[in-house]
C-alpha cells in the first residue's frame, strides 16, 4: 500500500516537473528561434549562425518531446532537456551580439531545482560556469571587446563571471541545503507519516468496525422492525381475537347458564328418577313376593292335578272293570234269555205239565231282558263314564301341560324379577351415582361460571394492554425506521472513509 502510493506520487512529482520544464524550454527556445531569426533579419548576425542555433533549437525540442510524449515521467528527460539547452546556450553565448545573453542560463537552470537532485544541478553548475567562464576567455582573449562590440569593460567583464559564478554556487548550495532540509523534513513527515498511517489504520479499522457494526446494527434494526411489525401484526389478531373472545365468553356466560338450568332441571329429574327407582324396587320386590307365591300355588295346584289324573285313572280303570262285568252280565242275560227260550220250547213240548215251568221261563226270560237292558242301559253309562273320564283325563293333561308352562312361565318371570331387581338394584346405584356426578357438575359448573366471570374481565383488561401495547409497538416501529434511517445516514457518512482503505 505504502509503496504503491510512493510509485504513484513519484510519478506525479516527476511527470509535473517535466511538463513544467517542457513549457519553460519550449517557451525559452521559441523565444530564441525566433529572436535569431529577427537577428538575421535585421542583420546583426549572419545566416549560418542562425541556422545553427534554430537547427540546434528544433533538435533539442525534438529530442524534449520525443522523450516526454513516450514516457511523461522518464528520469531521462531531464538529462536530454539539459543537454539540448546546454549546446543551445553555448551556441547563442559564444556568437551572440548582446551581452545580456548569458543570463538565459538564471530561468532554466533554477527549475531544475524542483529535481531535488544535486548531482544534476552540480552538473549543471559546472557545465554552465565552464561555458560562461569559456566565454569570458573568449572575450577578453579571442574578441578583445564585448559580444555587443563595446570596449572591454572590466568591471561588466568580472559582474558578469561573478555574477554567473555566484549564481552557480548559490544554485549548487540552495539545492544542497534544500534537500538536507527536504531530507530532514522528509524523516520528519515520514515519522509523522508513519504515525498518522498509525493512527489512520486505527480510524480505519475502527471505520471499517464502525461500518460492520453500522450494517449489522442496520440489519439488526431492520429485523426488529420487522419484528415490531410482526408484533404489532400479531398484537392486532390478538387484540382481535380478545374482542372475539369476549363475545365467545359472553356466549359462553349465556350457554353456562343454561347449561346450569339444564343441570338443576336434570337433578330435579333424577330426584325423582331416584324416588321412581326407590318405588320400582318395592314394586318389583311386591311382584317377588306375588310371584312366588304364585310359584309355590302352580306347584300345589300341580300336585293336585296329578292327583286328580291318578283318581281319574282309577276312575277309567274302574269304568273298564264295570264294562267287563257289564259285558259278562250280558252274556249271562243272553245266555238266559237263551235258557229260558230253551225252558219255553222245552214247556211247550211237554204240554200241560210244562206250564208251570213255561211261566217261570217266561220270567226268566223277562227277568233276564230286563237284566240285559238294564246291563244295556250300564253300559251305555260306563261308555259315557269311560268317554268322560278320557276327557276328563285329556282336561287334566291339559291342565297339567298349562300348569306346567304357567309353572315354567312363573319360573321365568321369577327369574325375570330376580334379575328385574337387580337390574333395579344396579339402577338405583346408578341413580344415586349420577345424583352425586350432578351435584358434581352443578359445582364444576358453578366454578366454571366464575372462571368465565374471571376471564371475562382479565380478557377485558388484556384487550386494553394489547391495544396499549399495539400503540407501543407501532410507535417503536416507527422510532425503530427513524433509527434505521440515521445508521444508514451514519452507514453513509462511514462509506466515505472507504476510498481511504
Amino acid at each position: 500500500m505504502v509503496t504503491k502510493n510512493k510509485l504513484v506520487k513519484k510519478y506525479g512529482s516527476e511527470k509535473a516537473v517535466n511538463k513544467f520544464v517542457l513549457i519553460i524550454i519550449t517557451i525559452i527556445n521559441m523565444f530564441l528561434f525566433f529572436g535569431y531569426i529577427g537577428d538575421y533579419a535585421q542583420g546583426n548576425i549572419g545566416f549560418g549562425f542562425m541556422l545553427t542555433v534554430d537547427l540546434s533549437v528544433i533538435v533539442s525540442m525534438a529530442a524534449c518531446f520525443f522523450v516526454y510524449f513516450r514516457k511523461k515521467d522518464s528520469a531521462v528527460f531531464k538529462y536530454v532537456s539539459v543537454a539540448g539547452y546546454m549546446v543551445v546556450y553555448g551556441l547563442a553565448v559564444f556568437g551572440a551580439q548582446n551581452d545580456l545573453v548569458c543570463m538565459m542560463v538564471f530561468p532554466l537552470t533554477v527549475i531544475y531545482i524542483l529535481y531535488y537532485d544535486f548531482k544534476l544541478i552540480l552538473g549543471i553548475a559546472v557545465i554552465f560556469g565552464g561555458i560562461n567562464v569559456a566565454d569570458l576567455i573568449y572575450i577578453g582573449a579571442v574578441l578583445g571587446h564585448m559580444h555587443s562590440g563595446a570596449p572591454l569593460n572590466t568591471s561588466s567583464f568580472l559582474l558578469q563571471g561573478a555574477s554567473i559564478i555566484v549564481y552557480l554556487i548559490v544554485l549548487c548550495g540552495t539545492t544542497q541545503i534544500s534537500n538536507d532540509n527536504n531530507s530532514k523534513k522528509i524523516a520528519s513527515i515520514n515519522q509523522e507519516k508513519e504515525k498518522s498511517t498509525h493512527l489512520l489504520d486505527e480510524v480505519l479499522n475502527i471505520a471499517a468496525l464502525v461500518k460492520q457494526n453500522c450494517n449489522e446494527a442496520a440489519e439488526h434494526i431492520r429485523q426488529l422492525s420487522q419484528y415490531v411489525d410482526s408484533t404489532v401484526s400479531e398484537l392486532h389478531g390478538i387484540a382481535e381475537g380478545n374482542s372475539n373472545n369476549a363475545d365467545s365468553i359472553e356466549q359462553q356466560t349465556v350457554m353456562t347458564a343454561n347449561i346450569q338450568s339444564m343441570i338443576l332441571e336434570t337433578k330435579q329429574m333424577s330426584d325423582e328418577m331416584l324416588a321412581m327407582a326407590e318405588s320400582s324396587g318395592g314394586a318389583v320386590r311386591d311382584g317377588q313376593q306375588a310371584v312366588d307365591s304364585l310359584q309355590v300355588q302352580a306347584h300345589k295346584t300341580r300336585e293336585a292335578n296329578e292327583q286328580v289324573v291318578s283318581v281319574v285313572g282309577s276312575l277309567i280303570s274302574n269304568a273298564e272293570t264295570v264294562e267287563e262285568i257289564t259285558e259278562q252280565i250280558f252274556s249271562i242275560s243272553n245266555q238266559t234269555n237263551l235258557l229260558a227260550l230253551n225252558a219255553s220250547i222245552e214247556s211247550a213240548r211237554a204240554g200241560e205239565a210244562g206250564k208251570g215251568f213255561a211261566v217261570v221261563s217266561e220270567e226268566i226270560r223277562v227277568l233276564a231282558d230286563g237284566t240285559r237292558n238294564l246291563t244295556e242301559r250300564i253300559r251305555g253309562i260306563v261308555d259315557e263314564l269311560k268317554r268322560n273320564a278320557d276327557t276328563a283325563k285329556n282336561t287334566v293333561n291339559h291342565v297339567i301341560a298349562a300348569t306346567d308352562t304357567e309353572h315354567e312361565m312363573i319360573t321365568n318371570a321369577s327369574s325375570q324379577f330376580h334379575e328385574i331387581g337387580s337390574r333395579m338394584e344396579g339402577l338405583h346405584g346408578n341413580v344415586q351415582e349420577i345424583y352425586k356426578k350432578i351435584e358434581e357438575i352443578l359445582e364444576s359448573n358453578n366454578v366454571i361460571v366464575d372462571s368465565i366471570h374471571h376471564i371475562s374481565a382479565v380478557s377485558e383488561e388484556v384487550t386494553a394492554g394489547t391495544q396499549q401495547a399495539e400503540e407501543l409497538g407501532a410507535d417503536t416501529s416507527r422510532k425503530a425506521e427513524q433509527a434505521r434511517g440515521l445508521m444508514m445516514g451514519l452507514l453513509e457518512t462511514v462509506k466515505a472513509i472507504d476510498k481511504y482503505l
